[in-house]
C-alpha cells in the first residue's frame, strides 16, 4: 500500500538526511573563505559522524542498555492505591498519548484488583485552567469501568517531586501506605525515587511496556494542524 504524501513528507523533513543537507550547504559557503576552510571541515565532517550515530538504532540501544538497570522492575504488586502520573495535554486540552497511555494501564490495573482506588497526579498551570488533562484521564478511566467515588485527582503538583509531595498527603489522609506508581519506564526511576524518599512504599508499573511496541515515530503523536 502506499504510504500518503504527508507522511513521506514528514521523514524527509523530521528524518537524519534533512538536517545533514541543511548543515552541509552552510557550511559548504564557508568552504569560500580560506581563513575558515579547516574548521568548517572539522564541522562538517564531526556534524556527520554524531547525526548518523544518532540516528542509528544500535547506537541508541548500545547507550539506552546501562540505563535499564537503574529503571525499576514493573510488575502488577497488590498496594493501597495505584498512581497514575499525567504526561501533558495537548493545546485542544484533549490528554497526550503518554497520558492516556497511562490512564489506560491505570484503568486495567484496577479492574484486575490490583488496588481500590486510583489516584491521578499532576497538575496544568497557564494556560489551561483548570488542569485539562487531569479531567481527560478521570474520563478515560471511568469510561473503562472505574467508578467516579474510586478516582481521586491530585491537581496542584507541577513536576515529579510536586507528584510525590502532593500524593502524600493524599495517602496520609486516607491512611494509606503502599502504591503501585504507572508510568512509562524512563520516568519510573525518578518517580520511585522521590516516592521513597517520602516514606511511601512504592512499586513500579510500566504503562508503555504492557502494550505491543510502537512503530509510529515520535513526531505522529503531536497535532501539527
Amino acid at each position: 500500500m502506499e504510504r500518503p504524501l504527508k507522511f513521506i513528507f514528514e521523514d524527509i523533513v523530521f528524518g537524519p538526511l534533512f538536517l545533514l543537507t541543511l548543515l552541509s550547504i552552510a557550511l559548504i559557503l564557508l568552504f569560500r573563505h580560506r581563513h575558515y576552510l579547516k574548521l568548517a571541515f572539522r564541522i562538517l565532517l564531526g556534524s556527520w559522524i554524531i547525526l548518523l550515530l544518532g540516528s542509528n538504532t544500535l547506537f541508541f540501544q548500545a547507550i539506552y542498555f546501562p540505563l535499564k538497570y537503574l529503571t525499576p522492575k514493573s510488575g502488577k504488586h497488590f498496594s493501597d492505591a495505584i498512581v497514575v502520573a499525567s504526561a501533558g495535554v495537548h493545546g485542544s486540552g484533549a490528554p497526550s498519548p503518554g497520558s492516556a497511555l497511562r490512564a489506560h494501564a491505570a484503568a486495567r490495573l484496577y479492574l484486575e484488583g490490583v488496588a481500590p482506588i486510583v489516584i491521578i497526579t499532576g497538575g496544568v498551570t497557564d494556560p489551561y485552567l483548570p488542569p485539562v488533562n487531569i479531567k481527560g484521564m478521570a474520563i478515560i478511566l471511568r469510561g473503562m469501568g472505574v467508578p467516579s467515588d474510586n478516582i481521586i485527582i491530585e491537581n496542584h503538583s507541577a513536576d515529579t517531586y510536586g507528584n510525590g509531595i502532593e500524593t502524600l498527603k493524599i495517602l496520609n489522609r486516607l491512611e494509606l501506605k503502599s502504591v503501585l506508581l504507572v508510568s512509562h519506564d524512563y520516568h519510573l526511576f525518578r518517580l520511585v525515587s522521590v516516592f521513597e524518599k517520602l516514606g511511601i512504599k512504592a512499586y513500579a508499573f510500566a504503562a508503555n511496556k504492557s502494550y505491543p511496541k510502537d512503530s509510529i515515530p515520535w513526531w505522529r503523536h503531536f497535532d501539527w494542524g
